[in-house]
């Protein structure tokens, strides 16, 4: 939120729902990486869109952020790390779709 993004982005994407309230590059973001993750594939449309944001190089640094999240995350959940002090709340889990 420090550096700008609308906390009701933040709070519909915690929540599961496609954030409304976007802006342009947000959204090409958003649907980049729910394209990887659900669809498995990047549509053309979906690519041109992050590619006019971003350009190819940004798309190779947006795939290999998203890379390195997963394997942070990966090793967090294997070696069963919390918060520090429950600093920070865990995020409810979604309802399944």
């Amino acid at each position: 939120m420090k550096a700008g993004l609308d906390p009701q982005v933040a709070k519909d994407i915690a929540n599961g729902v496609r954030p409304q309230a976007m802006k342009d590059n947000e959204a090409a973001l958003y649907d980049l990486a729910m394209a990887l993750y659900h669809d498995k594939k990047v549509s053309d449309e979906v690519y041109r869109a992050a590619q006019q944001k971003f350009g190819e190089h940004g798309i190779m640094d947006i795939i290999g952020l998203i890379g390195y999240y997963d394997l942070v995350s990966m090793t967090l959940i294997t070696m069963q790390a919390e918060a520090p002090n429950d600093s920070v709340p865990p995020l409810p889990p979604l309802a399944a779709k």
